[in-house]
């Protein structure tokens, strides 16, 4: 997830407005992930590098990923900057006339849809005629199959290359993007739908680290990798 923003500091629901911008603390954040979290997947998965970088078309992750990138560890490769693919989908959920609100107006606005928000009901949450919810873990599934549809092309030249060594061909690949899409990328990663919401949610810059088998439908397992104070 990206670093903190003025309208997380606020108490505003960003949705996918790309209006927010990162804080002091979220650059910070940003500049320590960096270093940090890419040094414990140096350590516990033993390699040295990323071969793909995801990114959300908004600003605020796309300016995390940039901080992020300067601080890397020098012994960690990452691809060029030219070759970061901006999906659409990695956008935050879409939240129509919610977005850039504040939480305590849309608590006394919309008691009944905020409370099924809180709760992590996707089915109360209805704004505008659009289930915000479900909408999101759509996009993610999506995301997910663009992902692995690019690895599984990559993994198939490695072994027509003679390449059959297990950790160089695995592919280690960098989402940068936001909280609630982040839960729905690690909800559906192992088959789970919205009604998961809430229960592995994403401070800022804190990162899931997902291993999954080409050969697999669902992810195998993950971690939290958390380096960023509250």
């Amino acid at each position: 997830r990206h670093g903190e923003t003025d309208t997380n500091a606020a108490g505003i629901i960003s949705g996918s407005s790309d209006k927010p911008f990162l804080t002091p603390a979220g650059k910070s954040q940003a500049e320590m992930v960096g270093y940090m979290a890419l040094a414990q997947i140096m350590d516990n998965s033993k390699t040295d590098r990323i071969d793909r970088i995801y990114v959300s078309p908004l600003t605020r992750a796309r300016d995390t990923l940039a901080f992020f990138r300067t601080n890397a560890p020098p012994d960690m490769k990452l691809p060029p900057v030219k070759d970061d693919v901006v999906l659409d989908d990695m956008r935050e959920i879409d939240f129509y006339s919610w977005a850039m609100q504040k939480k305590d107006d849309l608590k006394q606005k919309h008691p009944e849809e905020w409370a099924a928000f809180k709760r992590g009901d996707p089915d109360g949450v209805v704004v505008d005629g659009h289930f915000p919810l479900h909408e999101v873990w759509g996009r993610a599934g999506d995301v997910w199959r663009e992902i692995r549809s690019v690895s599984s092309h990559h993994q198939t030249d490695d072994e027509n290359n003679n390449n059959s060594n297990t950790a160089s061909s695995s592919k280690h690949v960098l989402l940068v993007c936001h909280g609630t899409l982040g839960q729905a990328l690690l909800g559906s990663a192992f088959g789970h739908d919205a009604t998961v919401f809430r229960q592995n949610p994403f401070e800022n810059c804190q990162m899931a680290e997902i291993c999954w088998h080409d050969e697999k439908d669902v992810a195998t397992s993950w971690r939290w990798i958390d380096v960023c104070e509250e």
